[in-house]
């Protein structure tokens, strides 16, 4: 039996990592994290009320969850909490226009 051992090759940090196809992607990207900050923050206000649920069971927890998650991606770029703004400037200058 013949073993081959190889030498890896370092990564280079540019050249590992799929870059953004453009602006859009990018504003959806900022979005999406957006929309899952506020998923997060209505599920800890909803954990945090007091007492029990009358129809408590799990499937009025799954639809619950899936209002919120519905709550958070509509509001996502508009609720004016601006979290999806700088996270798209934050990442600008990285992202290539669709120009070049």
């Amino acid at each position: 039996m013949d073993l081959k051992l190889q030498a890896l090759t370092p990564l280079s940090l540019s050249g590992s990592r799929a870059q953004p196809a453009g602006r859009e992607d990018l504003r959806q990207a900022a979005e999406g994290f957006e929309s899952l900050f506020l998923t997060q923050l209505l599920k800890a206000g909803r954990a945090g009320l007091p007492g029990g649920d009358l129809l408590g069971s799990s499937g009025v927890d799954t639809a619950r969850d899936m209002l919120d998650m519905e709550l958070a991606k509509s509001s996502a770029g508009r609720a004016g909490l601006g979290i999806a703004d700088a996270i798209e400037r934050q990442f600008a200058p990285l992202v290539r226009d669709g120009k070049s």
